[in-house]
């Protein structure tokens, strides 16, 4: 069993089975998703303060109401309306943390700060620049044209949720949970995963090289993009082109992991071997061959309880294939499949064209907040990828000109 879920025993969709044809990018998803959804999800309990970036598995309700007391919503002094513009006697001072005086008489009146309890039976504060106090004598030159107090359950009621489940926890998050009175979060574990780079041409990224060799790069590149997604990398390393060796990696890596990645060898190359690999492991096929651009040559299966995700070896392509497959298989694991790969619209910057396949452009946006393609000279061109800020989505076949709207993945 894995250390965040296991699968519920149940014949596949026949949509999930392997076709003569390549699949669309929307067609792909969803057999991943038909896929994901037989993953029985655990959770684990872990202290507030390490919940940065995890996923929310369980509703995080107030225990109180917000505020529980009747609070200044600014620096004044709180009065009673019926007593007008008379003097009032200041009887008390109400500073933020203090029980202070609960009630008012009339002609009386209480200096409150900030966020401090104010009497039961007031019924406006008045702020500051509309008092004059001579010793303990107050005098207000203008009613306030709203109360200024924040009256119990003003912000929200007991029991009410304050953070929904499936949320990723930021900052906000974690201030309101706080807030929440909450020490303790119900999430979902980050799915285990394993990453083996293939390539008899690819050295090591920190090593001298010679000009027939290429750094092992993208596997760096996938190890961040895992984190940033929400997993954790516990085995990454790369095998040269022999199927004996590959076979021995992946095996040992099954019964590890959640997901294993590879990157290269899914192509029609000589020793593309990783195809008869997975077959030789019973890794059953979902798909091979997406519609798309860069990345069509990507593979997915299954081995058991471990999803297996084979990336192209070109650059973009690996970099974009981890986001559309990845991504939301790494979401499915903390609780919502695909939740940040849905499309967003934008307004193109500049033309976008697509031949026969779906293209998703590297793209960012200029100063002007619309989308433009990033300069690239195709998939092998990793230095497109460092001022990416999102896929350009264009459909098959399309042209959409500037200042049309187009649809946006965030990277």
């Amino acid at each position: 069993m894995n250390a965040t879920g296991n699968y519920a025993t149940h014949e596949m969709d026949s949509c999930c089975q392997p076709n003569s044809t390549h699949l669309s990018y929307d067609e792909a998803l969803k057999v991943l998703d038909n896929h994901c959804r037989n993953i029985q999800h655990k959770t684990e309990q872990i202290p507030l303060a390490e919940a940065v970036n995890r996923v929310l598995a369980k509703d995080a309700v107030l225990d109180r109401d917000e505020p529980p007391l009747a609070r200044s919503a600014m620096d004044g002094f709180a009065v009673l309306n019926c007593d007008g513009v008379a003097s009032r006697e200041i009887v008390a001072v109400n500073y933020a943390g203090d029980v202070g005086k609960l009630s008012l008489g009339s002609g009386q009146a209480i200096k409150v700060m900030t966020g401090a309890s104010v009497p039961t039976n007031a019924d406006a504060v008045v702020m500051v620049e509309h008092c004059q106090v001579n010793g303990n004598q107050l005098t207000v030159t203008e009613l306030p044209h709203k109360p200024h107090i924040r009256q119990i359950g003003d912000l929200a009621s007991r029991g009410e949720v304050a953070v929904k489940a499936g949320q990723i926890i930021g900052a906000g998050e974690m201030a309101t949970l706080a807030s929440c009175g909450v020490s303790t979060v119900e999430v979902y574990p980050r799915p285990r995963v394993a990453i083996v780079s293939t390539g008899d041409e690819v050295v090591p990224y920190a090593g001298e090289i010679l000009d027939h060799q290429t750094r092992d790069s993208n596997r760096l590149m996938l190890e961040v993009q895992l984190q940033q997604f929400g997993a954790c990398v516990i085995e990454s390393r790369h095998v040269l082109d022999d199927i004996d060796s590959l076979s021995d990696v992946i095996e040992s890596q099954l019964p590890q992991v959640d997901l294993l990645i590879t990157i290269g060898g899914v192509s029609m190359g000589d020793k593309d071997y990783l195809p008869q690999v997975f077959s030789q492991l019973e890794i059953k096929q979902l798909f091979h061959k997406v519609s798309m651009r860069p990345g069509k040559p990507i593979w997915a299966g299954h081995h058991q309880q471990t999803l297996v995700i084979g990336l192209p070896g070109n650059p973009v392509s690996s970099f974009v294939g981890s986001i559309l497959f990845a991504r939301p298989v790494i979401d499915a694991f903390l609780g919502c499949f695909s939740r940040r790969v849905t499309p967003r619209l934008a307004i193109a910057g500049s033309e976008f064209k697509s031949k026969a396949r779906s293209d998703f452009m590297v793209s960012r946006f200029d100063d002007s907040s619309k989308v433009v393609a990033t300069i690239s000279s195709g998939s092998a061109d990793w230095r497109s990828l460092t001022a990416t800020q999102v896929l350009a989505l264009v459909p098959p076949n399309s042209i959409i000109a500037v200042g049309n709207h187009i649809e946006v993945i965030p990277v």
